[in-house]
């Protein structure tokens, strides 16, 4: 956080889509496609202050290099308000292919807070028991999982944060935690079904202004 006064009335809320080529991109790289999107679009941006000013551009949770965003999100500052129809013209006009702007909304401030996201993952060689395995999931009161990033032998209860879970035609369909609280990931899921997933697709995140 800087000291910088934020104005409420510039900052505005951006949904966009992280598909296609851009699902390579790591979570610095779309920061850097969006800087230069940004400025094509020719908007009044906000910059930080200090030695290296900056847009002023905050992003929501990184998904995995691989994964695909339907509706992933940043907050951005302008100078000057403007209608929000106008931004997201301007955006859109200046975007790169796989990462379309699905809607842009006035927000109260930076601050976002996440609750719950919602995944499609799909695997190629689906299980036989795929759904017997998701019920028995559900079914259970704790479900724990030993992260390859965690201390050995370090287990984590996951079950609080599968919010929903189906298996529909050989994927999976799943509402999971994500809050300051716990994070639960598309990767904490498959570890916990046993299953390798094909693809993986960020379809929602669910989220609060805070300002």
């Amino acid at each position: 956080m800087t000291s910088e006064q934020e104005s409420p009335d510039c900052w505005y809320l951006v949904r966009f889509t992280k598909m296609g080529a851009t699902r390579f991109l790591s979570q610095h790289d779309v920061r850097r496609a969006w800087e230069r999107v940004t400025r094509r679009a020719g908007l009044p941006l906000a910059y930080s202050r200090g030695f290296s000013p900056k847009p002023r551009l905050s992003f929501g949770p990184p998904l995995p290099v691989g994964a695909e965003g339907r509706r992933e999100y940043m907050t951005m500052a302008l100078r000057n308000p403007l209608d929000a129809s106008q931004v997201q013209g301007r955006l859109t006009a200046a975007a790169i292919p796989g990462m379309a702007v699905v809607e842009v909304a006035r927000a109260p401030g930076r601050r976002v807070r996440t609750t719950w996201a919602d995944y499609e993952i799909t695997i190629d060689s689906p299980p036989p028991d795929l759904a017997d395995r998701v019920e028995r999931l559900m079914s259970r009161d704790v479900v724990e999982i030993e992260r390859a990033r965690d201390p050995e032998g370090v287990k984590r209860d996951i079950r609080p944060g599968v919010g929903t879970l189906q298996a529909e035609n050989g994927h999976v369909v799943a509402r999971l935690r994500l809050a300051q609280d716990q994070i639960v990931t598309s990767r904490d899921l498959a570890l916990a079904l046993d299953i390798e997933p094909a693809t993986t697709i960020r379809t929602d995140i669910e989220l609060v202004l805070v300002g």
